[in-house]
């Protein structure tokens, strides 16, 4: 298997995953305060993650690897190199909405639950 490289991408560069994305039942939306990180295998991309940035917190979003590529720790690189760009922003506070799917990363990370969701479970952490 190719090397797996993990970085800082357009929308234009993420757009290939957006179909899988969808039929994974989940949205996609490009604001121009959205930051997009890929997972690219070979030139193919394989996951994708942002974070957008609020006036007072940034709010991860949009985090999708496809099933096929899962249980790879490509997930674990695309959070940590959000992670660490948003460390580098004035922001003491990141928020998200996770997934079932999603929800056990986050906890081991230093989020918490703030409330609890038919679907989608609410979590922040301060940093």
């Amino acid at each position: 298997m190719d090397e797996i490289t993990v970085a800082q991408m357009t929308f234009e560069e993420i757009s290939p995953i957006v179909p899988y994305v969808i039929k994974g039942r989940m949205r996609v939306r490009n604001t121009e305060n959205t930051i997009w990180f890929g997972a690219k295998l070979g030139d193919e991309i394989v996951g994708v993650v942002s974070c957008v940035l609020r006036r007072s917190y940034v709010y991860y979003n949009s985090d999708f690897v496809r099933k096929e590529y899962r249980k790879k720790g490509i997930y674990a690189r695309l959070f940590e190199e959000r992670d660490k760009f948003v460390l580098t922003l004035n922001r003491d506070l990141i928020k998200a909405k996770c997934t079932p799917n999603s929800l056990n990363h986050y906890l081991k990370n230093g989020f918490v639950a703030t409330a609890k969701g038919r679907s989608l479970t609410p979590v922040e952490r301060r940093i």
